[in-house]
């Protein structure tokens, strides 16, 4: 009897060849890396859009969902084969092992972008909550004129920066590491919020590392774009020694904890308001945008008074 069996599955051969490269797309997309080299950051920004959340945009996702095309030709063309082949696989135990290979990398991908979009839209929820946005920094919030200490660290141009360098304008000191998932995007979207309804004060926004152990002054310029602090016209984070940035922590009175296992961060999320003189006149923890404009207005208005 002659075997008619092909001896090349090219329906098969194409759907794996499919597979791979949904696969490779969606982890140029997705793949979580501790330092984003800036050449693939700019991919991403380019092929998949950017929101402040660091997920694609609307036709970023359009992007994503296109190799659907592909699949869809695939089995137009080659359906029946394709059905054949996937059959014969499933006839050894070799070939059920590669099926479970096949069909479960790419659901357990699934599940992790499914977990990182519900998790940013959880963080996103707590950011624009529309209550925060409407509370007004109360009359009563203490007011502070010390001197805010001084310091000089690295920023994402590989240029010392000190707070002298911003002397004249309000600026808002936040604190936040880059492999922080939780609070750190959160406390940095609202600072920069807060910033971007106050271009009349020209307000600065720095962002003090918590981890100079991995956030390095090489990797601040990926963290920036990650940040979506490029956006603002003065926006700086900074990093330096270990020795140097633990310095400007302990000046701060900044508290933390580091797990030395997995390099993870305990911290409040706290935010200086320093004013054009140079004293920091308000401090808080995890506070409204409202609150943060409001008070800049308040020390800008004492300003204004006090010539």
């Amino acid at each position: 009897m002659i075997n008619t069996e092909p001896r090349f599955r090219f329906a098969l051969a194409a759907f794996v060849f499919w597979i791979a490269v949904t696969l490779g797309w969606w982890v140029l997309a997705f793949a979580p890396l501790s330092e984003v080299p800036p050449w693939l950051a700019n991919v991403r920004s380019v092929c998949f859009g950017s929101l402040p959340t660091g997920l694609p945009d609307a036709y970023g996702w359009i992007s994503l969902m296109s190799p659907l095309t592909m699949l869809g030709f695939l089995l137009v063309v080659w359906g029946r084969e394709l059905t054949r082949d996937l059959r014969w696989l499933a006839g050894g135990a070799a070939g059920k092992v590669a099926l479970a290979v096949i069909f479960g990398v790419p659901l357990l991908g699934a599940l992790w972008v499914g977990q990182r979009v519900a998790a940013e839209a959880k963080i996103a929820a707590s950011f624009t909550s529309p209550v925060r946005a409407l509370e007004m920094l109360p009359e009563s919030y203490p007011r502070t004129d010390r001197a805010a200490p001084a310091f000089e660290l690295i920023d994402q141009t590989g240029e010392a920066l000190s707070l002298e360098d911003l002397r004249g304008r309000p600026v808002f000191l936040t604190f936040a590491y880059a492999h922080c998932q939780t609070v750190c995007p959160v406390i940095v979207r609202t600072v920069s919020y807060a910033a971007e309804r106050l271009v009349d004060l020209e307000p600065a926004v720095v962002v003090v590392t918590l981890d100079p152990w991995r956030d390095t002054p090489g990797s601040l310029p990926s963290l920036v774009k990650a940040w979506q602090l490029d956006r603002l016209a003065r926006a700086h984070a900074l990093s330096g020694s270990v020795e140097g940035v633990q310095e400007v922590l302990a000046a701060y009175e900044v508290p933390f904890e580091r797990d030395l296992k997995t390099g993870e961060i305990g911290h409040p999320s706290l935010v200086y308001l320093l004013g054009p003189d140079g004293t920091i006149a308000y401090t808080f923890n995890n506070p409204p945008a409202e609150w943060l404009v409001d008070a800049s207005r308040r020390v800008s208005r004492q300003k204004v008074a006090q010539r």
